[in-house]
Order: structure tokens, then C-alpha cells, then sequence
């Protein structure tokens, strides 16, 4: 169990690094969201609470997804692989960064992805909590 959780996590972190790096550097780059093939998502965007500053276009949610999935889930994996004393901690910090990404999409957006992801966060954190409860159990 303690291995396959800890597999997850490392698949996860990895899978959710790489699409949070790439998808807030397409974001940047293409603000309009042709890179990403989501312009059809902008009018969508442009009514969310403070769209006047943070979402005429897709730049600051490429910040954010940079921040919030990419570079936490890239420190995660690398955590994980060294097998730093912190890893599940940081697990369970990017678990909950996912989950709260997740469902801010989900009060404006209903889409399966987001479910699916927010699924993935849970699943992550319960992996975490058991995976810190077996090292604190052994140490």
C-alpha cells in the first residue's frame, strides 16, 4: 500500500509539474488562448469577480497556473525522487493547491477535467496523511 501510494504521488507530481509549467508558459505566451485552443473560454473568463484586472485574457492565469500546479509539483517531484524528510508534507501542500485550483474552477465552470483533477487532489491527499502516518508510525 505504502508503495503504490507513494508511486502515485510520484506520477502525479510529476504529470501535474509538467502540465502546469507548459500550460501557464502557452497561457503567457498566447494570451488570447489560441496556444491552448481555449479562446473560446475568454467571454467565460471575462465575467469571473475582478475579470476588469485579472482576466481580460488568459496572462494571469499562466501566472498562476505557473505558480499554483507547475512549480509546486516540479519541487514535489524532485522531493519525492530524493527522498527528501519533507515530502509528504510538500504532497500534501501541492494535493490541497489542486484541489483549492479545482474548485475555484468549479464554482464558475462546471467540466469534467476539473472534476477529474479535483478527484486527483483528493486521492493525493489521503495518499499523503497515509503515507506520513507510516513515517512517523516507523520513526
Amino acid at each position: 500500500m505504502r508503495r503504490m501510494a507513494r508511486g502515485f504521488l510520484i506520477v502525479v507530481s510529476i504529470l501535474n509539474g509538467l502540465a502546469g509549467l507548459v500550460c501557464g508558459v502557452l497561457f503567457i505566451a498566447g494570451p488570447d488562448g489560441r496556444l491552448m485552443q481555449a479562446g473560446a473560454l475568454l467571454p467565460v473568463i471575462q465575467e469571473l469577480p475582478l475579470a476588469s484586472v485579472f482576466f481580460q485574457d488568459f496572462t494571469w492565469i499562466g501566472i498562476a497556473m505557473l505558480l499554483v500546479l507547475g512549480v509546486p509539483n516540479s519541487v514535489v517531484t524532485v522531493m519525492l525522487v530524493r527522498g527528501s524528510e519533507r515530502q509528504y508534507f510538500a504532497t500534501l501542500a501541492a494535493g490541497a493547491l489542486l484541489i483549492l485550483w479545482c474548485g475555484f474552477e468549479l464554482i464558475f465552470m462546471i467540466n469534467g477535467l476539473a472534476v477529474g483533477y479535483f478527484v486527483v487532489g483528493l486521492i493525493s491527499i489521503l495518499c499523503s496523511i497515509t503515507l506520513l502516518r507510516s513515517a512517523s508510525a516507523s520513526a
